[in-house]
């Protein structure tokens, strides 16, 4: 194994368990979709800065050659990353770059494909917090079709992948990956050469619709907010326990939803207007209630919520001790993360805060409570607490993760029954607004 090879499989392992520590779950649809062999080029949807090139390489398990804009050369240790993962610079003429410096980005991508390597790149350009794509660029084209025609990759193969996030700026938030039938690029690289601009925008174009195909685009925030309420309302039945749905699950009603509102937007305004406001009144409801869908739709038999009172509090009480250790030994990188990231000005950036400032927060105050046990009991104390700090936290984490669930659900469930004739309007509005969807859901079909 080549000393690159050995770094790629370190950047690789290094993301998953990044992965694996930010995201409580992470779920991945159409694996089967990339291909086994030959030059691949995976392109993304980018809405939470570094968070989504350390997803995709978790998700895919594909080791690509990522694509990044120069300036993050330029961040404090972010450097040393960037060059142990060998990402390949972009020069953009935002940053005040010199433009012609791409001509050596163009000939190493060009180079990694031909040798059937792959290549990242997130084909939008910028990280945003738009409920939609962005305009994409041309680059992800030009490469394919440069690659295949000077440097051999005639087996390449443009692969979309769409990356959903539950709450993307939240720490053990979920998240949905979805990869898309691969695009084959070949029709537009035997297009002649002088039609090398038309042959990139036509393939840009099928680029476009791939990634649409596999990621939710909703006209505006607000629409985004009323469309994703009347879908989980409307699918969400009644659970014993307060369920959420499946990342998957959840992208299929949401995308059939998207569709069906913007064909009855244009066949009938005013009614859809007036789902938009009972939807939205609803919503504020279930806020001053301080109850989400799925715990005012769940049913909550009392041997079914007793058992799980009973089951929760004695793993509670198991964990609780090495939870306490790793909740003092993490306390505050944890908080120092948190407060950083909540001065970020835009939301595709909470995430790669509390991710890259824990990667780096959290080894530097473990070494230091290392250092007081070996100064304090000598070697065998700071070995011990180099294992201990990170096993223990890690059951801090998922006992304030469980904690947290299970005093939220109680919370409401007190809450719903206290407040009975309260949770009976709601649950009156919310059948109300079910019974509308249903009759434009027909209307639609029509």
């Amino acid at each position: 194994m080549t000393l690159r090879r050995a770094l790629d499989a370190f950047v690789a392992g290094l993301a998953r368990l990044c992965a694996l520590v930010f995201f409580r779950r992470i779920e991945v649809v159409g694996r089967e979709n990339l291909p086994s062999l030959g030059p691949v080029l995976l392109v993304a949807n980018h809405h939470n800065s570094l968070v989504d090139p350390v997803l995709v390489l978790a998700a895919t398990k594909v080791r690509a050659r990522f694509l990044a804009k120069s300036t993050l050369w330029q961040v404090p240790g972010m450097r040393q990353l960037l060059q142990l993962a060998a990402v390949i610079p972009v020069y953009r003429a935002q940053d005040g770059s010199d433009m012609s410096q791409n001509q050596g980005t163009f000939a190493a991508c060009h180079e990694e494909l031909g040798g059937g390597g792959a290549i990242a790149l997130f084909p939008e350009g910028i990280s945003h917090d738009a409920p939609h794509l962005a305009r994409l660029k041309t680059g992800a084209a030009r490469i394919a079709l440069g690659a295949m025609r000077t440097h051999g990759a005639s087996a390449l193969r443009i692969v979309p992948v769409g990356l959903t996030f539950e709450e993307k700026g939240t720490f053990r938030s979920r998240a949905l990956v979805r990869i898309g039938e691969p695009i084959d690029p070949t029709r537009w690289a035997e297009q002649p050469e002088g039609d090398g601009f038309e042959g990139a925008q036509a393939l840009t174009e099928a680029i476009d619709e791939g990634l649409r195909a596999v990621t939710l685009n909703y006209p505006s925030v607000d629409e985004a907010s009323l469309i994703e309420q009347a879908a989980d309302l409307y699918t969400i039945d009644a659970p014993e326990l307060p369920t959420r749905m499946a990342l998957a699950e959840a992208f299929a009603v949401r995308k059939t939803f998207i569709a069906a509102y913007g064909r009855l937007r244009e066949r009938d305004p005013e009614r859809m207007d007036a789902l938009s406001r009972q939807v939205a009144a609803y919503t504020e409801s279930l806020g001053k209630m301080k109850v989400r869908e799925e715990q005012l739709a769940a049913r909550f038999p009392s041997e079914v919520v007793a058992a799980q009172i009973f089951g929760t509090a004695w793993l509670l009480l198991f964990w609780l001790p090495l939870a306490f250790i790793g909740t003092a030994l993490s306390y505050i990188p944890y908080r120092l993360c948190g407060v950083v990231a909540r001065f970020m000005k835009t939301g595709d950036l909470p995430a790669t805060m509390k991710l890259f400032g824990g990667f780096f927060l959290f080894p530097i105050t473990w070494t230091i409570w290392c250092g007081l046990a070996y100064a304090a009991w000598g070697t065998g104390a700071a070995l011990f607490v180099a294992v201990l700090a990170p096993v223990s936290s890690w059951f801090a984490m998922r006992f304030h993760e469980r904690y947290e669930r299970f005093f939220d659900d109680a919370s409401a469930w007190l809450r719903l029954r206290f407040k009975r004739r309260e949770a009976e309007d709601l649950r009156r509005e919310r059948e109300a607004i079910r019974q509308n969807v249903d009759e434009l859901r027909a209307l639609d079909e029509e």
